[in-house]
């Protein structure tokens, strides 16, 4: 339980840098001159917390193939651009400048979804390399004795 929840918040904050970036990229090309107050910097931290939603749901009780876990990500991803697009533009009508809009924040969410898995992925294989070192040692200093 203790490493899922330090696997969340580890995500959760790396999916908000990323946020902050696509929100920068998008703003500039689709919006260069809109003016935005201090309230602003609470939706990458609500965007965050709603990209977190499909990992809750979607659980892992146990031991996956890589088949299972390609389709699981998947199931995650799409979960999380449907949620995002839905709570983004709900509410406003449906015209070209919102469709556009909305393809390209569903495109960044795809680009900042496989972004945390892939750098989740890098520190999840920096720590299996120090252990499995830590692991040589130890085993090298039982020799030894």
């Amino acid at each position: 339980m203790k490493d899922k929840l330090k696997n969340m918040l580890s995500s959760f904050f790396i999916s908000v840098t990323l946020i902050n970036i696509a929100m920068l990229v998008l703003g500039r090309l689709l919006r260069p001159d809109q003016q935005f107050g201090y309230e602003v910097f609470m939706y990458p931290l609500i965007y965050g917390l709603i990209g977190m939603i499909p990992a809750l749901i979607v659980r892992d009780g146990k031991e996956l193939t890589v088949r299972q876990t390609l389709i699981r990500e998947a199931i995650r991803m799409v979960l999380t651009v449907v949620l995002l697009v839905a709570f983004i533009f709900g509410g406003n009508p449906i015209e070209k400048d919102t469709v556009i809009t909305a393809v390209c924040v569903a495109v960044s969410v795809v680009i900042i979804y496989v972004g945390v898995v892939v750098i989740g992925w890098f520190l999840d294989k920096k720590t299996a390399d120090q252990l499995t070192e830590d692991l040589i040692r130890f085993q090298e200093k039982q020799q030894n004795l």
